[in-house]
């Protein structure tokens, strides 16, 4: 019996295994949503090779020696030993396997707090659905693994036994090199500080052991904010980033999403059930009331943070059930049969399980077995990179600066670096708001556009082929070199 057992998977081992096989094939399509992820790579690859962390750009010609914040640098080294080890098979399993640890980590806490099976696998797997909007290959996804173990954390203060304050200004120092959004750690830790005093308003809260235990953890984590290649400066591009209207008009994930999609009803799912919860259950705290409406908000707010508030409130809504059902129906079949299953399904062991779906995963993978439905793998598709004009751009190199379309940007520092230095890339926060204003001023051909690539004595462009941008060109005299379905290169005439 025990060897039936320990082969037997546990209901959410088969939910980790699911997570994690969706996404690795789903591969294809993460590396081809946005155009980031290839100057994440060329840049921790550079890391890697002068063992330094560069604090100013060296990419675009017109930022060359400009500061570069580096609040992503870890990170991009990660990626890029995931790239050198497995190619993009590598990030693509990189993703899976971080993913897959969020959501083990949200149903460990939704299962502590609501002490229900059923709930807490329900609301981690509606959790995870509803964070698919937003999971791809990009540096934020370890701050989704950081807020799921910030929150445990959080949740464990105060309890009986557990002193381990230190835990906090330790994974501030990693998050802060792996992501910008360690200001999220901060934050949590200030609406747990204040659900605190809201639950015991008194004088006596001040002098209270979890009080002191919170003040230090916060400060000591604050601390350890300043201690990453760029010190203090991260904070003042932190907020400036977020605080400039015209670059977060620009990017769409930072726009409220579109509720009419399809991808954003399991969100709208979770939040209505939230309110429902809420409104049924009696012993909800002032902490998680405030968590909440925040991340609701910020949700609403931008759709960049819809994972987050899946992350943070699917516990808190698992165990707002959990209790209304206890309350109001303690003898009801639905208890009796989710009592059978839990302690069936505790009685399993089956972690070999999960091993076996990631290890044989990786295999397939490696044999070149595309698992996404259209059969191409993990490559750089040649519909939305421009791959097959920048192969011919290697054999064929052009002289002197470039125009190019931002979200290629990546992928040509990826290829062809340090021969060329782009015009513009995403990464908005180097290149600031007077130079993304000019990009825009040539991308949409508004007046003076012409004076822009005159100004950086711009010789040469690849843009999408049949674009206004390619017409205007052409019409100007500059002389097409190439052209394919994705891309044309253009090259000014003297």
């Amino acid at each position: 019996m025990r060897l039936i057992n320990f082969f037997l998977p546990r209901l959410e081992h088969i939910f980790f295994a699911a997570v994690f096989f969706g996404i690795a094939a789903g591969g294809h399509r993460l590396l081809n949503f946005d155009g980031d992820l290839p100057r994440h790579l060329l840049t921790g690859e550079l890391i890697l090779q002068t063992r330094s962390v560069p604090t100013v750009d060296v990419f675009s010609f017109r930022t060359t020696g400009f500061p570069g914040i580096p609040h992503e640098w870890l990170s991009q080294v990660i990626f890029a030993g995931a790239y050198e080890w497995l190619d993009l098979n590598g990030v693509v399993l990189l993703v899976a396997l971080i993913m897959m640890l969020v959501w083990m980590t949200v149903f460990r806490e939704a299962h502590s707090r609501s002490r229900s099976l059923f709930f807490a696998l329900i609301f981690t797997a509606l959790a995870a659905g509803a964070s698919q909007i937003h999971v791809l290959p990009r540096p934020h996804i370890f701050t989704y693994l950081l807020t799921a173990i910030w929150v445990a954390l959080l949740e464990r203060v105060g309890k009986t036994g557990w002193a381990k304050w230190w835990l906090f200004p330790l994974i501030m120092l990693v998050w802060v090199n792996l992501h910008g959004m360690f200001v999220l750690g901060i934050i949590l830790w200030g609406i747990y500080l204040v659900g605190s005093f809201l639950d015991q308003p008194s004088r006596a809260w001040f002098s209270e052991r979890k009080t002191k235990f919170m003040s230090f953890a916060g400060a000591f984590s604050l601390v350890a904010t300043f201690f990453s290649p760029s010190g203090v400066h991260i904070w003042e591009t932190i907020v400036s980033l977020g605080s400039n209207s015209y670059i977060t008009s620009k990017i769409t994930e930072y726009q409220s999403a579109n509720f009419h999609l399809p991808e954003t009803w399991l969100f709208l799912a979770l939040l209505l059930l939230t309110m429902t919860g809420f409104a049924r259950a009696k012993n909800i705290g002032w902490t998680h009331i405030l968590l909440t409406v925040a991340f609701a908000f910020l949700a609403l707010y931008t759709s960049r943070m819809i994972p987050l508030f899946a992350i943070v409130v699917a516990p808190v809504t698992a165990k707002a059930f959990a209790e209304w059902i206890r309350e109001e129906h303690p003898q009801s079949r639905f208890a009796a049969f989710e009592a059978r299953i839990a302690q069936t399904n505790s009685s399993a062991n089956g972690w070999i399980w999960i091993l076996l779906v990631v290890l044989g995963t990786a295999a397939l993978i490696q044999q070149g077995v595309a698992l996404d439905a259209e059969g191409k793998g993990n490559v750089f598709d040649d519909q939305f990179f421009p791959v097959r004009a920048v192969d011919w751009l290697a054999s064929n190199p052009q002289e002197g600066r470039m125009f190019n379309e931002f979200d290629w940007g990546g992928y040509i520092l990826l290829r062809l670096w340090p021969r060329e230095q782009i015009f513009m890339d995403g990464h908005t926060h180097i290149y600031g708001e007077a130079l993304t204003r000019e990009y825009e001023q040539v991308a949409t051909l508004s007046p003076g556009w012409e004076d822009v690539l005159e100004k950086y004595d711009v010789a040469w462009a690849i843009v999408r082929a049949a674009n206004p941008v390619e017409e205007a060109l052409s019409a100007r005299g500059w002389r097409e070199v190439y052209r394919d379905e994705t891309a044309v290169i253009l090259k000014r005439e003297p």
